[in-house]
């Protein structure tokens, strides 16, 4: 029982510790939660620490024995967390909402319903997420196609990307791409293409079928394209309504 109390009161403290450390720094909510989960378990250097304070009659035996308990426990608990930490992360949120009543998070170049007509109505394409493939494409459009980057919306976790895109002339939203309701407040306008050009083996949290999913619920009327790793993968996300899929080995 002290074990399972000891176990609690780290966590309580790792919250406190590590989440608002990097909290603090900039490092965001997202990424201040994933790394307070995968950090949730207690060092061995611990149990060593304790073993020299025994010896020295600092502590007794009792509390070594509970600490042995208390490393254990979190040994194999965070191995299960660290494994679905994004899983975690994604009910926590949805949690929090709806205890706080607050609308999703997206921040960025997002306008108010009534700004609509000024800002995001003639931005009709959304990239969901933005990596290789996608600045490879926003390099190809600024010399050859230029006006389509007026067209285009970037949804995506990373804030810093922000200020070279903006520099563009593309707008971009700062926000979980997973969230069906982030995405609705991301964006407003319609939206004709949805672009998911991040393979899975590079997504965390999420794929590119529930991304597909994701966009066929928010914007029903737009064409969505996807990633695929493998053929299968691609047959897959034909077979769920995906409009386009790109092949990773045809694009290297």
């Amino acid at each position: 029982d002290r074990a399972c109390l000891v176990a609690v009161i780290v966590h309580l403290i790792r919250w406190i510790g590590i989440y608002g450390v990097v909290w603090l720094f900039g490092g965001g909510v997202r990424l201040a939660s994933l790394a307070t989960i995968n950090l949730s378990q207690v060092s061995e250097f611990a149990l060593v620490i304790c073993s020299l304070g025994m010896q020295y009659g600092h502590i007794t035996e009792e509390t070594l024995t509970i600490l042995i308990w208390t490393f254990s426990l979190l040994a194999i608990l965070s191995s299960y967390m660290v494994g679905n930490n994004y899983a975690i992360y994604g009910a926590m949120t949805k949690v929090a909402r709806k205890l706080t009543l607050r609308k999703p998070l997206a921040g960025g170049d997002v306008n108010s319903q009534e700004e609509d007509a000024e800002g995001h109505v003639d931005r009709n394409i959304v990239f969901l997420g933005f990596h290789k493939i996608a600045a490879m494409l926003i390099a190809h459009f600024e010399h050859h196609n230029p006006h389509l980057l007026a067209k285009i919306h970037v949804v995506d976790f990373h804030e810093v990307i922000m200020p070279q895109l903006r520099k563009r002339g593309v707008t971009c939203a700062y926000g979980d791409i997973s969230s069906p309701d982030v995405l609705e407040h991301a964006h407003h306008g319609e939206v004709r293409l949805v672009i998911s050009s991040i393979p899975d083996s590079m997504l965390r949290g999420v794929t590119n079928l529930r991304l597909l999913q994701i966009s066929k619920q928010v914007w029903p009327d737009a064409q969505v394209i996807c990633t695929a790793d493998t053929p299968h993968e691609a047959h897959v996300l034909y077979e769920a309504g995906a409009d386009y899929v790109l092949r990773m080995a045809k694009l290297c």
